[in-house]
């Protein structure tokens, strides 16, 4: 089963010695390929400032990035999918608001979305709305184990002050709220009775576990995060477990704080820079993690770091036009490999585009940028650069660049102009 947040099952306590890696351990430049936009998208006014917030990914020709015309204004969700030559434009259901925060899906006919309020659900050939949910409170996980088991978490109303969802289950007829587990904020799940999750709280949080019955405190762990801010949760086997926060609790410039599970004890890891807010995260494929960061202070940046399966941390710069702004909020591995998806955006002062970055594609640089509608044709910009424009449906176009890495003034590779792209 792959989904956008895998897990698996924590048994055992904690070694008596925590191993720590704290602010002075190993650091270097990032020497790793770097992160690219893959892809750019403004939706509605030009004033709205787009953004992509969550990404799936089931293989290297199957994934979706979900988000929003104007996340913190008046915004319509999104999504977009890729078949592994291009990102193309998915329709929802109408007469729904808000953006989308969060997805996983066990296979590319079950795949869930979620929103403030909703759950959406793709069956292999369009959306549909699989649940909604009056006063439109607060979403914040989605973990989908099979098409009859898929569970919807809300936050703890401390984060904003928003209506509290509490836990769901789907059991594939009926929906119903799970007592005893009202303040998970995010969960990974692998099996049915294998689920690792969050909770939230002005104290940090704490980390629980499900084994098919109930959800229950993990023990152990609390000495590892103690003092930590808790944010996400990822399991990709029953030995390898990581639990990501900031630390110490409320700081404006904490540091970065990794837990790890290895099947027989608790790791501590601590990013040698200060962090303001740390992202969703994913592992590299290789025994590590990536992590998108942003830092604080009159300095702020987005950063992506990455901690090997060694232990020795690297940090890679996400940098934008001069006057914008640039976030990160959610990274999937391509199984099987070492290459990832992010989704995010870019955002200036008049409006922002949705973005999907790529880290470790093999094959020539990619962007693809939509524009209000314009004549299919193709032209020859500087140094070699192709533009491909071709209509996308009534609302924009698509413009693809095909940049080759060898030699763009002597090599362009062009694929087969795609049909326009259908709804269903």
């Amino acid at each position: 089963m792959q989904t956008a947040r895998r897990a698996g099952i924590v048994l055992g306590s904690i070694c008596a010695a925590i191993a720590t890696l704290a602010a002075g351990m190993p650091a270097r430049a990032a020497d790793a390929p770097a992160w690219q936009i893959a892809a750019r998208v403004h939706y509605g006014a030009s004033g709205n400032a787009s953004g992509y917030s969550a990404v799936v990914v089931l293989a290297k020709n199957d994934a979706w990035a979900f988000g929003g015309t104007n996340p913190g204004g008046p915004s319509t969700p999104t999504a977009v999918r890729w078949d592994g030559t291009r990102w193309q434009s998915s329709r929802l259901p109408g007469g729904l608001n808000g953006f989308i925060v969060a997805a996983s899906a066990s296979s590319p006919s079950n795949v869930w979305a979620v929103g403030d309020g909703y759950a959406l659900r793709w069956n292999g050939v369009r959306w549909s709305i699989a649940k909604t949910w009056s006063n439109n409170p607060e979403i914040t996980s989605v973990a989908v184990i099979g098409r009859d088991d898929v569970w919807v978490f809300g936050s703890s109303s401390f984060i904003n002050g928003q209506a509290n969802l509490g836990t769901w289950h789907y059991d594939g007829h009926r929906w119903a709220a799970v007592a005893g587990a009202a303040g998970i904020y995010r969960a990974s799940a692998i099996s049915e009775n294998n689920i690792w999750a969050i909770t939230v709280s002005p104290r940090g949080g704490s980390v629980v576990h499900y084994n098919g019955t109930a959800f229950t405190s993990v023990p152990g762990v609390d000495a590892v995060l103690r003092g930590t801010q808790l944010n996400d949760v990822l399991a990709v086997s029953r030995h390898n477990v990581w639990v990501s926060g900031t630390a110490p609790v409320n700081a404006a410039d904490g540091h970065l704080v990794l837990a790890h599970w290895n099947g027989r004890c608790w790791r501590r890891f601590v990013a040698p820079w200060p962090v303001q807010l740390a992202e969703r995260f994913a592992t590299d494929g290789g025994g590590g993690v990536w992590i998108p960061v942003v830092t604080g202070g009159g300095g702020s940046a987005t950063w992506i770091l990455h901690l090997s399966r060694d232990g020795v941390w690297t940090r890679t710069e996400i940098t934008a036009a001069r006057g914008s702004g640039v976030g990160v909020g959610d990274l999937a591995l391509i199984p099987g490999t070492t290459t990832l998806w992010g989704t995010g955006g870019l955002v200036s002062t008049s409006g922002g585009d949705a973005a999907i970055w790529a880290h470790g594609m093999a094959t020539d640089r990619l962007a693809v940028r939509i524009h209000p509608t314009v004549p299919d044709h193709l032209t020859f910009g500087p140094r070699g650069v192709l533009r491909v424009y071709f209509t996308a449906g009534s609302e924009a176009a698509v413009r693809v660049f095909v940049i080759t890495r060898r030699d763009a003034g002597r090599r362009v590779t062009v694929h087969p102009r795609p049909e326009p792209a259908s709804s269903t």
